[in-house]
């Protein structure tokens, strides 16, 4: 075999690969937004100063649940889920989890949970956050939006 033929089967079976990693990871980010996230635990809680501003840091204990009838798998190294940000309903910053993980299978109509994700989150706007909730006294879960960085092959998606 000639390194010309060689170089060309190399140069083809790549654009295939690259192709079939671009469908697969198309069909994760499809599921992915039927994926439910919810705070079940906290722990170690802790204030901290960082650059003369207050801040809390916790574990939480984060359950993920597919309410679908289809399994879902994330499981290749291709795709991370970094990150989870957490908003209030006027969209202001509440706090940050760093996540990494990069294997998730959750069963059909089934959940899984993520121990001991480390969240950040600002004390100042924590503060505020909560002054805005005792102002209003119709709140809800539901006024945490909670929204998902999830990089693939290096480049980051915001999943809703």
């Amino acid at each position: 075999m000639s390194v010309k033929k060689i170089v060309i089967g190399a140069g083809i079976l790549a654009v295939v690969g690259y192709f079939y990693l671009e469908q697969r990871v198309k069909k994760i980010i499809e599921q992915f937004q039927f994926v439910r996230i919810y705070p079940v635990a906290f722990k170690k809680l802790d204030m901290k100063w960082n650059d003369g501003k207050p801040f809390i840091t916790f574990n939480l204990d984060l359950k993920l649940v597919n309410p679908t009838a289809q399994n879902f798998s994330a499981q290749i190294t291709a795709v991370t889920l970094k990150r989870i940000l957490f908003y209030d309903k006027k969209n202001m910053l509440l706090g940050t989890a760093n996540v990494n993980v990069k294997a998730i299978n959750i069963a059909a109509n089934s959940s899984t949970i993520i121990p001991n994700v480390p969240v950040q989150m600002d004390l100042q706007t924590t503060i505020l956050g909560v002054l805005g909730v005792l102002n209003t006294s119709n709140f809800n879960s539901n006024d945490i939006r909670i929204e998902v960085i999830v990089s693939i092959l290096g480049t980051e998606h915001k999943i809703y």
